[in-house]
């Protein structure tokens, strides 16, 4: 009957394998007990206690925190800012981006690089405009940091990198950002730009929330903070973890 209709993943079965053996890799590459301690980041005072201006000082406030509760110690990361936005010159003409030119991109949120000066991370400026993103991107990179920055992988997988920012907490951010995320190689780094797909679904970052949720046995209450879609995908995973996993 209808009423025994059992539970529907939002995913399918070969994505449901990948993220489950990335999410227990994550959980060896960690350490069972750290795994296991990390708490899901709401956008709350709790986590960032700050009244956020758009200014610069909001994304080095955010820098430093996320690296605090993403347990990033004794490394030194620059913080600096660039612009895609076209630029109207005195004389009326507009300075158009390489991205407006060659169509290849839309608009990068944020870059990671390891240089010979260190490490960088690069913020556009209208990413300022919005925490939510912000976090998100800024997690995004620091994740790059975890993964690439402590040599605990030798290429870029930028499947994992999301993982990773989902396993440190942030995938209420990633996940309700306004931006769909993918990622591009720059010279010695790599970033995520805004377009109309990303690497990781929301379905499958609710999942992976949903996995995470249900192992460590969380008590946080995602009807408060998710958006409408997030919510279906996170209700619909947990209900079938519940349902088949035990």
């Amino acid at each position: 009957m209808f009423w025994n209709k059992k539970k529907k993943l939002p995913i399918t079965e070969e994505d449901k394998i990948w993220v489950d053996e990335d999410l227990n890799w994550l959980k060896t590459e960690f350490g069972h007990d750290h795994f296991m301690e990390i708490r899901t980041i709401t956008p709350t005072k709790d986590f960032y206690e700050r009244t956020f201006d758009g200014t610069e000082k909001d994304a080095e406030f955010i820098l430093e925190r996320t690296m605090e509760l993403m347990n990033i110690q004794n490394v030194d990361i620059n913080l600096e800012f660039f612009s895609d936005s076209p630029i109207e010159m005195a004389d009326g003409t507009i300075l158009t981006t390489p991205a407006d030119l060659d169509g290849s991109w839309e608009s990068a949120s944020g870059t990671y690089e390891q240089t010979e000066n260190g490490t960088i991370i690069s913020i556009e400026i209208r990413q300022l405009k919005n925490p939510i993103s912000l976090i998100a991107t800024i997690s995004h990179e620091l994740a790059h940091q975890i993964l690439l920055g402590e040599k605990r992988i030798e290429e870029n997988d930028e499947y994992l990198t999301d993982l990773t920012a989902i396993v440190y907490g942030f995938g209420i951010f990633i996940g309700n950002s306004q931006f769909n995320f993918s990622s591009f190689s720059t010279n010695g780094g790599f970033g995520w730009q805004s377009s109309s797909q990303g690497y990781l679904p929301q379905q499958i970052i609710a999942y992976s929330m949903a996995w995470l949720s249900k192992n460590r046995n969380e008590k946080t209450d995602y009807s408060q903070y998710l958006n409408k879609s997030m919510k279906k995908y996170f209700d619909q995973s947990f209900e079938w973890l519940i349902e088949n996993e035990r």
